[in-house]
């Protein structure tokens, strides 16, 4: 379930006539939020939120399905149909083409060890990833290098056309659990208590292949680092780490 909250008492013009969506009780007098919508689509837990375009957003969790929603009316517009076990990544990805042409990749990862390429804007299956010896924990987007990312017990580099480009040796059993980029054609990735920073080498005149290599290992954490998030600020590089709780 997805509660829609704004921190104010004025309902959005349109959102009125929108009244199967609309289940909100007066059971939770005590929330300082307006609730404007309920959407209703999810068996399990959602875990995932990911923005598509400025009218549309996408759901998935632990029911391994992506849900498709008006971002203005809480419409369900499409659901996404393909994972046997919960979603464990989420991302968005601009498909090839012209301008004209272009629209959303979504590309989730499992629990079931796949990868599946989605057309955001049909719900079609593009393509199916089944090649991995471990759960894919983390997704991202290098737009600059016009690469992604997959982390589970190792990392790998894909581009557009789902061509492997190159891979880590197994890092851990225990699997990356986040992914962050960082200037100069680097990465960052969370191993259990440790903070690996790699850099991608892009084929140049003498060289056809890509390569990552491991740049260093930060070794400050006491306990499993759950999540990263890259700063803007001041200062060349810092970061947010959220620890689990012990």
């Amino acid at each position: 379930m997805l509660r829609w909250l704004i921190g104010g008492g004025r309902e959005p013009q349109g959102l009125a006539e929108k009244s199967p969506l609309q289940t909100i009780g007066e059971e939770q007098t005590q929330n300082p939020y307006t609730e404007l919508l309920v959407l209703k689509a999810h068996h399990d837990i959602v875990r995932f939120l990911v923005q598509l375009d400025d009218y549309r957003f996408a759901s998935a969790g632990d029911d391994g399905i992506v849900v498709v929603w008006n971002a203005q009316t809480g419409e369900k517009l499409l659901e996404l149909n393909g994972h046997t076990q919960k979603i464990t990544a989420i991302i968005t990805f601009s498909s090839l083409g012209s301008c004209e042409e272009k629209n959303q990749l979504i590309l989730t990862a499992s629990a079931d060890r796949t990868v599946i390429v989605w057309d955001g804007d049909t719900a079609r299956q593009v393509q199916r990833i089944s090649c991995f010896q471990s759960t894919v924990k983390c997704l991202t987007v290098l737009q600059r290098l016009d690469v992604w990312l997959s982390g589970g017990n190792d990392l790998c580099v894909w581009n557009r056309k789902l061509d492997l480009l190159c891979k880590t040796s197994h890092l851990s059993d225990t699997g990356i659990s986040a992914l962050v980029e960082i200037p100069k054609k680097c990465v960052v990735a969370a191993v259990g208590k440790e903070l690996i920073i790699f850099r991608l080498v892009a084929p140049t005149g003498g060289s056809l292949e890509w390569d990552i290599l491991e740049v260093k290992r930060l070794l400050d954490h006491q306990d499993n680092i759950l999540s990263l998030i890259n700063v803007n600020g001041p200062f060349p590089i810092f970061f947010l780490l959220y620890l689990s709780c012990s």
